[in-house]
């Protein structure tokens, strides 16, 4: 690998770590000053994927890792010590752990989701280290779902040079949208849980 590529190594492993970074920005930015000027070909594709797309899906794996072992280490416990104030139990944890072992469509869903750019990566790492996704499963969805999302964005970071910046922001902004969603949907779920909860009570 040549600077360039080890530049987008550790920029897509920062960018899994420290969540202000934005998730696109490494692979776009990096693909338009890799690749300006190259007319598309099949050696102008090898460059793409050597020096973009496979150090950006290798770091993003390196990377995600972080949150999904401090999940898998801390997140039972934390659910077990806040969980009655969340309305979440372990048993919730474990139902939901079962039923992605137990369902191909889940795994397919995880992967899915790996490869579509706007999705938030953080959310999927703690997700998958809570209900303990095995390692192994769990780099290959990362690995190969990140190599397509850095195929994808690569591709759009070499054709539109200059106009990447404008796609950053729209998908910064869709991401954004895609977080206060889930957050949502969780708190909705919380609530829910309580409701239940207080009803059974009585």
């Amino acid at each position: 690998m040549n600077y360039g590529a080890l530049g987008v190594l550790f920029g897509s492993i920062l960018e899994q770590i420290i969540a202000p970074i934005p998730s696109s920005i490494v692979v776009l930015g990096s693909s338009f000053f890799i690749m300006k000027g190259n007319p598309l070909s099949f050696d102008a594709i090898g460059r793409l994927y050597f020096n973009v797309i496979f150090p950006a899906a290798l770091g993003i794996t390196l990377g995600s890792l972080v949150y999904y072992y401090l999940s898998y280490r801390i997140g039972t416990p934390f659910i077990e010590r806040s969980g009655k104030y969340l309305g979440v139990s372990v048993e919730d944890v474990q139902k939901v752990e079962k039923r992605v072992e137990e369902s191909r469509y889940d795994n397919l869903f995880l992967f899915a989701a790996r490869c579509i750019p706007i999705i938030p990566s953080i959310a999927i790492n703690l997700f998958c280290g809570l209900i303990k996704y095995p390692l192994k499963k769990y780099l290959v969805i990362t690995f190969f779902g990140a190599m397509i999302q850095a195929t994808i964005l690569g591709i759009v970071g070499w054709q539109l040079g200059n106009a990447y910046l404008v796609y950053v922001n729209n998908i910064n902004i869709l991401t954004d949208i895609i977080t206060v969603i889930i957050i949502l949907v969780i708190l909705y779920y919380v609530f829910k849980k309580r409701r239940e909860k207080k009803m059974n009570d009585n």
